[in-house]
């Protein structure tokens, strides 16, 4: 009866655990598909008249990375910063010294002092066919920016070395063309907090019911060892009990148990011998 129990607590424990594992792998898988960011790259090209030389100088990488909300597609213009009363481009009334041959121009604004959706809004309110921002203090990283609501206008950013570098052709009055066209499609896929902390939280109850099971189970299990020894010992003293009442007498010189053809003794498979003390034991 104890085996059977402790036998089916096993049983019970060991598929609890089991199912509780395959629920939390289905679920953790189903948190990181869900948790994943789509985002482009772009390639910016740069071109301009390097007066030193007298050629037309290009200059091709694929540094930047497209707005969350931002259109996936070509563009193209003279590029222009905003003016020195507001370089950030944080104010509404923010002016852009477009000239008037420009046609299409493309936006350059350093990060700072605002969101980037607001410059990016102010640089649509001019009418830019897209807008360039350059990451100041983090060296060469970009990040996908968001701006919702902000849809209708191609907004990519570039590290801070690409954008220094046209902000300073800019402030040396050449003209400065720039081509973005779309580069590679990256699917990062990530943890998110909420699936760490509910992993987190189904580790430690899974622990916790290995813990109660193990607990259980030895406890079952030295309940059984005790069960077992107090009746083998009721066992022991019932036998010695029996044996302390059987006759007990001692072998002759004479008695016939000493005569050569008399059958030898059960247990020890010997001829009885005088002086020998034997246990009489009753044939029922």
């Amino acid at each position: 009866m104890a085996m059977s129990l402790i036998q089916a607590c096993r049983s019970l424990a060991l598929s609890t655990w089991l199912i509780s594992y395959c629920f939390v792998h289905l679920l953790c898988m189903d948190f990181t598909v869900a948790e994943k960011e789509e985002w482009y790259t772009a390639f910016v090209n740069i071109t301009y008249h390097d007066p030193a030389s007298g050629t037309n100088r290009t200059e091709k990488s694929e540094c930047g990375r497209y707005g969350e909300h931002s259109l996936k597609q070509d563009a193209s213009g003279l590029a222009v910063m905003p003016s020195p009363q507001d370089k950030l481009a944080c104010d509404p009334a923010a002016k852009f010294p477009v000239p008037a041959h420009a046609g299409r121009w493309v936006a350059l604004i350093p990060i700072g002092n605002c969101t980037c959706r607001d410059k990016i809004r102010h640089a649509a309110l001019h009418n830019a066919s897209a807008v360039l921002i350059y990451n100041v203090g983090f060296g060469n990283d970009t990040i996908t920016m968001s701006h919702p609501g902000i849809e209708d206008i191609v907004a990519i950013m570039i590290p801070e070395p690409k954008g220094k570098e046209i902000a300073s052709l800019i402030e040396k009055n050449l003209n400065v063309t720039i081509y973005i066209t779309i580069g590679t499609r990256n699917l990062q896929k990530f943890v998110s907090r909420t699936s760490v902390v509910f992993v987190s939280i189904s580790f430690i109850v899974l622990m916790i019911i290995s813990l109660a099971w193990l607990v259980f189970y030895y406890i079952q299990r030295f309940r059984y060892a005790n069960a077992r020894d107090r009746n083998q010992r009721r066992l022991g003293d019932a036998a010695k009990k029996a044996i302390s009442k059987l006759q007990v007498r001692t072998i002759k010189k004479g008695d016939k148990e000493t005569e050569p053809d008399f059958d030898n003794c059960a247990v020890c498979i010997e001829g009885y011998k005088p002086n020998d003390v034997v246990r009489i034991l009753p044939c029922r």
